[in-house]
């Protein structure tokens, strides 16, 4: 296959310029000063229904709805930090929990050192081992962050299980007001 090139003249070229500069000129007078700014000098945006267009536009005010219950929460007690790394055995699990009183909140962040696990962050009122409230699940999750407000006086975090046949290393911090973090195995 054979390119060829094709010489224009400076002449061709400031012709070329001129008929799209005179197109652009047409275009912005028939039709872009009709439909953006109402203004119609040759007549063709009336014809075409193109004048007023920018007038018709209806923007409607929006009221921006919180999108959960989370709200600042002043807690009471020390604030504490916690970071525990843990071993998950193969096809076993684990969990943590926070000892938090309701209304207090506290900041997480875990991650995993590769591979995927089944996560459960829920929490259980005091007292009652047999009624428990999950927040967030995961089949396969290697890593999570956020900010959690308790609901209820109670234990709340994480049960994390591993279904692979290689040990995994997670790796949580939590900081906020909470009474203790404890391991169950």
């Amino acid at each position: 296959m054979t390119t060829q090139h094709v010489e224009m003249t400076d002449k061709q070229i400031i012709k070329g310029l001129a008929i799209a500069s005179v197109i652009a000129v047409v275009l912005s007078v028939t039709v872009i000063l009709p439909a953006e700014y109402n203004k119609d000098p040759s007549g063709v945006g009336a014809i075409l229904g193109l004048t007023g267009m920018s007038n018709n536009v209806q923007f409607e005010e929006m009221t921006l709805e919180p999108q959960n219950d989370f709200t600042f929460a002043q807690g009471e007690g020390e604030w504490q930090t916690h970071t525990l790394t843990l071993e998950i055995p193969d096809y076993e699990g684990v969990e943590v929990k926070a000892l938090t009183e309701e209304g207090n909140g506290f900041s997480f962040t875990w991650e995993t050192d590769g591979g995927e696990l089944y996560m459960d962050m829920h929490g259980e009122v005091v007292g009652d081992t047999d009624e428990f409230t999950s927040y967030k699940k995961s089949n396969a999750i290697s890593s999570d962050k956020g900010i959690f407000k308790a609901p209820f006086h109670g234990t709340h975090g994480w049960y994390w299980q591993n279904n692979t046949d290689s040990p995994i290393t997670v790796t949580i911090t939590v900081a906020g007001f909470y009474q203790s973090v404890k391991t169950l195995k």
